[in-house]
C-alpha cells in the first residue's frame, strides 16, 4: 500500500502571495535574479489587496526567512533597491501555486459528484422504503 506523504510547507499570507508573484515574475525574465525599487513592487499589487507601504520591507524578509529568495539592500542615486536572488523554493513557487488550485479543483468536483450520489441514494432508498410499506 502506498502511503501519501503531505508537506506541511509555510502557508503565505494574501499579501505574501501578491509580494511573491510580482517578484518570481520579474526573476523570471532575468534568470533568477532581479532589481527591484520598493515602487516597482508597490504598483504591481492588486488594489484590492490593502497594502501599506512599510508593510513591504517585513513582508521580504518574511519570504527571505521562508527561504523563497535572498534580499540583498542596496543604494541607486538615493533611492532603495532591492537586489533578489531567488532560491530553489522561491522557482517552484509558479508550480506549487498551480498544483494547489489543481488540487483544490479536483477536491470540489469529488464533492461535488459524491454529494450529487448521496443525494440519488437517499432518494432510491425513499422510493424503496415507499414501495415496501405502501405495497
Amino acid at each position: 500500500m502506498a502511503t501519501v506523504q503531505i508537506d506541511r510547507q509555510h502557508v503565505l499570507t494574501k499579501k505574501e502571495k501578491a509580494v511573491m508573484r510580482i517578484v518570481y515574475q520579474e526573476a523570471e525574465r532575468q534568470n533568477g535574479s532581479c532589481l527591484l525599487s520598493p515602487i516597482d513592487i508597490l504598483e504591481k499589487i492588486p488594489l484590492d489587496i490593502p497594502f501599506e507601504e512599510d508593510e513591504l520591507d517585513q513582508t521580504l524578509r518574511n519570504l527571505e526567512i521562508d527561504e523563497y529568495f535572498d534580499v540583498i539592500r542596496s543604494d541607486k542615486k538615493g533611492e532603495l533597491v532591492y537586489c533578489i536572488n531567488m532560491q530553489k523554493k522561491g522557482l517552484q513557487f509558479a508550480r506549487v501555486e498551480h498544483a494547489f488550485k489543481s488540487n483544490l479543483a479536483l477536491k470540489i468536483m469529488l464533492t461535488l459528484g459524491l454529494s450529487v450520489v448521496t443525494a440519488l441514494i437517499g432518494v432510491g432508498i425513499r422510493y424503496l422504503v415507499g414501495k415496501l410499506i405502501g405495497g
